[in-house]
């Protein structure tokens, strides 16, 4: 009996015709089929003639590679390459495959298991990185940047961080666990106004206390001073309160943000001159 290879099933078919090229019981040697243009070629020194029969074990086997390149692996009857239980089987386009490890799918815990970080390329312009995370104390995971990428970045127990145009720090905007607060922390100031109630002060700070000086402020009547302060935009609020020192309620505040400072208005709302040093308690709120 004769047989002919058949390009488009894969298969060893008969040969009814018995044409000249057919495989035959008696082929020793290299087997080549053609097809169509294309040329296969079965390797004895590779697959044993013992391949060709029911009860035969191949001493290698010899597989197509997606990128269209020949590898050899021992053993035969559909064996796949050796490597590590629960390992990742990987091409590394070098001509062989590879396990690789650390790189694994576990089993008992449902999850798969990959070192360092992964990067998810959309195959144009972005990239968005997911950082593997190191268990170390005081670490912050910020959100990604206007590139997708996600920025692992040292941080101070409590502290807000947030992404200040494409750089991640930590300002003085903190939560305090033990109190359930949240607000200013670290960086709040005072400053104590000299010569009379209309004096500048300067605090560079993002919220603060003002000492105001204790000259005569007469019966409805305002008084202003300018506080400078870095910290201050033009399109920022500025809250303001009367916290101690003086008469409670005698007096309405106001303020006006420019660029690096604000117009702080205090008026004498009572029916008599008040002389009194009371102190006035400011914060930012960015605009």
């Amino acid at each position: 009996m004769s047989y002919k290879f058949n390009p488009f099933t894969g298969k060893l078919d008969k040969d009814t015709t018995a044409a000249a090229g057919g495989i035959t019981d008696g082929d020793k040697g290299d087997i080549t089929v053609s097809a169509s243009g294309a040329t296969w070629t079965i390797d004895n020194d590779t697959i044993g003639l013992d391949e060709l029969s029911a009860t035969g074990t191949p001493s290698s086997t010899t597989y197509l590679r997606g990128d269209n390149t020949w590898a050899t692996v021992a053993g035969g009857g559909g064996a796949t390459p050796a490597g590590v239980s629960g390992s990742i089987q990987i091409n590394d386009g070098a001509g062989a495959l590879g396990a690789v490890t650390n790189f694994k799918w576990d089993s008992v815990n449902t999850e798969l298991d990959v070192p360092g970080d992964i990067s998810l390329d959309d195959g144009g312009t972005y990239t968005t990185t997911i950082q593997s995370i190191t268990a170390t104390a005081d670490r912050t995971i910020s959100f990604p940047d206007a590139t997708g990428t996600v920025a692992l970045v040292a941080g101070s127990s409590g502290q807000v961080t947030y992404n200040n145009a494409g750089a991640q720090a930590g300002g003085n905007l903190s939560y305090d666990a033990t109190a359930g607060t949240f607000g200013y922390g670290t960086g709040r100031g005072t400053v104590t106004q000299a010569t009379n109630k209309s004096t500048g002060v300067t605090l560079n700070a993002p919220c603060g206390a003002i000492t105001m000086n204790g000259a005569a402020l007469n019966a409805d009547t305002t008084v202003s001073f300018t506080l400078t302060n870095t910290s201050i935009a033009a399109t920022d609020l500025l809250v303001l309160n009367h916290v101690s020192g003086g008469t409670a309620g005698a007096y309405v505040l106001n303020a006006q943000a420019a660029a690096g400072s604000a117009s702080i208005n205090v008026r004498n709302i009572t029916a008599g001159s008040l002389s009194e040093a009371i102190v006035i308690g400011f914060a930012i709120i960015k605009g």
